[in-house]
């Protein structure tokens, strides 16, 4: 029987725009931030910030190191980028908060144990952790039962070691657990440590899909 429901962020719980990340990362002077960003995935000081080798202001620090190398000018100080000015970068990524997907989940916390896992950073959550998240004055963390980011673990999906950690720490079974992610490598690793676990399309609305699972668990439960 499942018991707990184990969500992925970026894709699942809000929908994710890597175009607009992209664009405000180039601004600030980033020429190859369509190489370093992504949907699933960040590459250099990027991965750093969401695998916690880096704290934010390690990488406000090594992103102005890293324009200074890309425009060239070695003999120039190298920017000074703000808090403010990483985090607007970063929530390009929230393209928007959907109020139905909110409301499905605290329905869903009625009935299960609803925990968040995000592969994240300080700057985008510290947006998703305010009172400005929802709209209605809720942070994320009003929709969860208990919330788990990357930075945070020093740790990274599609790591089994992430999934263990979080297992461990809210006391759950593996088998009583079903993980929902739009990534298909942490959907595998998932279940390579036990979990159910269910692929989502990225930005789409995953609660038809996540009935059926839970319907054809019941049954073969």
């Amino acid at each position: 029987m499942i018991r707990n429901l184990l969500f992925d962020f970026g894709g699942v719980v809000i929908p994710l725009s890597p175009e607009t990340a992209m664009e405000r990362f180039e601004q600030l002077g980033v020429k190859d931030a369509r190489q370093r960003l992504g949907a699933y995935g960040q590459q250099g000081i990027f991965r750093q910030a969401e695998d916690g080798s880096l704290d934010a202001e390690g990488f406000q620090k090594a992103l102005g190191q890293l324009v200074q190398e890309q425009s060239g000018d070695a003999r120039g100080a190298a920017p000074v980028f703000s808090f403010e000015q990483c985090r607007w970068a970063w929530t390009g990524y929230a393209k928007r908060v959907d109020p139905v997907r909110l409301q499905n989940l605290l329905r869903l916390k009625e009935q299960y144990t609803v925990l968040l896992l995000s592969n994240t950073n300080p700057f985008m959550m510290d947006w998703a952790d305010s009172t400005a998240f929802s709209g209605d004055g809720h942070p994320v963390s009003y929709y969860f039962h208990k919330t788990y980011y990357s930075y945070k673990l020093k740790d990274y999906k599609p790591s089994a070691t992430i999934f263990q950690t979080v297992l461990n720490d809210a006391g759950l079974r593996a088998e009583e657990t079903l993980f929902l992610d739009d990534g298909l490598k942490n959907v595998e690793a998932a279940r390579l440590v036990g979990l159910h676990a269910l692929w989502v399309p990225a930005n789409e609305d995953w609660m038809p899909l996540l009935q059926s699972e839970l319907e054809k668990l019941t049954l073969h439960s």
